[in-house]
């Protein structure tokens, strides 16, 4: 199997084409599948390459916590992709509005030089277990219900569990053999899991020394690891239950699940929803944006109840991590919704440079991925891509933020701005870059690439430079990048990503070349990783 390695000049819409595609008969209903149930877990099962082509020697690491003296067959594989995805839909009759609320499930691709294997399971969290105990969609909180919908007593009985259904990432905390591995959605919880097996291990909702939690804690699924440590910072937002309460912030570096340590704190009038945030040397950035979680509709609906209010701006906040809360500065822009971060840096001149991954509707674009929508071919092909990247130009100087939109003119050129997922080589976190990373998520059968998705290379640095793979029918997932550790340019390395098969009803792991992006390798798994958002790559340098 072959794809296409496109570059665009956008300033002459220039499209050279640099390898043919081998095109099957189109099954367009195929990609419904991606929004199915698939309760099948598994472990261990061997995958093949499917060309002899010689994956990189140095993507060879060491898996982590793979218990290799219960398993011989740990020497030969060496790297490990995991990827979370909602997999569980209905349950004796009930069935999740939305594929945010399906249960969560993983599904890891370990890595060798010669052979690669497959495994899936889903996460015993609180609502899953408690779920399939019951035979019934259990009562939890969600994010926008389910069908028939909780009673009155059963929406009471949500707020006695955790909100634990972690099926948005995956992260590594600590170092070496003390290392856990946990699944993360946008709450304060935890679900570790044994990164072989991916038996779930427990459910943690941490304390932190010298702060009061409530029962609602918000935090943000993406993480970011501290440069040149094994450390990662994050945040909680501790909201105000009292209409008129300020809500607390906290800035926090985890050490491991165990070990904390408050670097800022700030206070905001309203509870901002925010996915993810920013890094530079100094500052971790904010954007409280004016999606405001309602506390009362949250306790009357059991669900996750967001007011989006564009006459409001957005508020950018600095906290600076070295100095603490004393340091906090606040600039204001327009309103646009925002989901992921991709990186910040500090200038020579004091500037700060911030790109942003943004939707210009608003919160509105959550009610696209409601699952009747997804599952009818018809509607599905009227959902185009709606995101598209941001620069923001802060000087904190002149108290002044200025914006770049990534826009182009032609249809053609303009899908490439259109990215979302974006991921970047980390070795460049907090640094000057120029390669973004990210797919274009689009089912439209009248896009540029007739409704599949794309995966793009994005040149920040040299205008119509950009790169994109994709392959008819096929639909690519949030990719990770792995440097090559002798590598001397940013590029140096391969994407790694999921990719589902509409016309096999399988998924594949698919190996790129960064600089070219070309496929290296392919190997298809046993099934298919249903419609999810984000994985990990873990190898013997992580999160190096």
């Amino acid at each position: 199997m072959s794809g296409a390695v496109m570059a665009l000049n956008t300033v002459g819409a220039c499209v050279v084409l640099f390898a043919t595609l081998s095109v099957s008969a189109a099954k367009p209903e195929g990609v419904l599948t991606l929004f199915q149930t698939n309760t099948e877990e598994v472990q261990h099962v061997p995958m093949k390459y499917d060309s002899k082509n010689t994956v990189p020697k140095w993507l060879e690491g060491t898996l982590p916590n793979c218990n290799r003296r219960k398993y011989d067959r740990a020497v030969d594989f060496l790297v490990l992709k995991v990827r979370n995805a909602p997999a569980l839909f209905e349950l004796g009759g009930r069935s999740a509005i939305h594929v945010f609320d399906g249960f969560a499930k993983l599904h890891s691709v370990e890595i060798g030089p010669h052979l690669v294997n497959f495994s899936a399971a889903f996460l015993d969290s609180s609502a899953y277990t408690r779920s399939k105990k019951a035979n019934l969609y259990a009562p939890a909180i969600t994010f926008f219900g389910v069908d028939p919908p909780f009673s009155e007593l059963e929406r009471l009985d949500a707020f006695r569990y955790p909100y634990d259904n972690t099926d948005v990432n995956v992260w590594k905390y600590g170092h070496g053999e003390d290392s856990v591995y946990a699944a993360l959605t946008d709450g304060w919880v935890y679900a570790k899991f044994d990164s072989d097996t991916l038996a779930t291990i427990g459910v943690s909702i941490p304390s932190v020394s010298g702060i009061k939690m409530g029962h609602v804690v918000q935090s943000c699924a993406h993480p970011i690891v501290e440069p040149g440590t094994t450390h990662n910072i994050n945040y909680i937002q501790i909201p105000g239950m009292i209409p008129g309460q300020k809500q607390d912030h906290y800035v926090l570096r985890i050490k491991d699940l165990d070990t904390y340590e408050v670097l800022a704190s700030f206070q905001t009038d309203r509870a901002s929803y925010m996915h993810s945030f920013a890094l530079t040397e100094n500052y971790a950035i904010f954007f409280a944006q004016p999606a405001y979680f309602d506390m009362i509709k949250i306790v009357e609906t059991a669900m996750v109840s967001i007011d989006w209010v564009p006459e409001d701006k957005t508020t950018i906040i600095l906290a600076n991590i070295k100095t603490g809360e004393t340091h906090v500065q606040r600039l204001q822009t327009d309103a646009i919704f925002f989901t992921h971060h991709v990186n910040a840096y500090e200038t020579a001149d004091g500037t700060i440079v911030a790109d942003v991954v943004q939707f210009e509707e608003g919160f509105a674009i959550f009610a696209d991925f409601k699952l009747p929508q997804l599952r009818n071919i018809t509607s599905l092909h009227g959902k185009s891509a709606k995101s598209r990247l941001y620069r923001y130009t802060i000087d904190l100087a002149n108290k002044t933020v200025q914006t770049k939109t990534f826009r182009s003119k032609s249809p053609m050129e303009d899908f490439l701005h259109k990215i979302e997922f974006p991921i970047i080589n980390e070795n460049y976190r907090t640094k000057h870059y120029c390669y973004v990373y990210g797919v274009i998520l689009d089912f439209s059968p009248s896009s540029p690439l007739n409704g599949s998705f794309a995966l793009v290379k994005k040149d920040l640095c040299t205008p119509g430079n950009d790169l994109y793979w994709y392959h008819p029918n096929h639909y690519v997932s949030e990719p990770s990048f792995v440097a090559d550790p002798d590598g001397k340019a940013e590029d140096d390395g391969v994407l790694l990503s999921a990719v589902f098969d509409a016309e096999l009803g399988k998924s594949y792991l698919l190996i790129l070349d960064c600089k070219t992006m070309k496929a290296i390798n392919t190997a298809y798994m046993p099934t298919y990783i249903p419609f999810g958002f984000h994985g990990r790559f873990f190898g013997k340098d992580w999160p190096v």
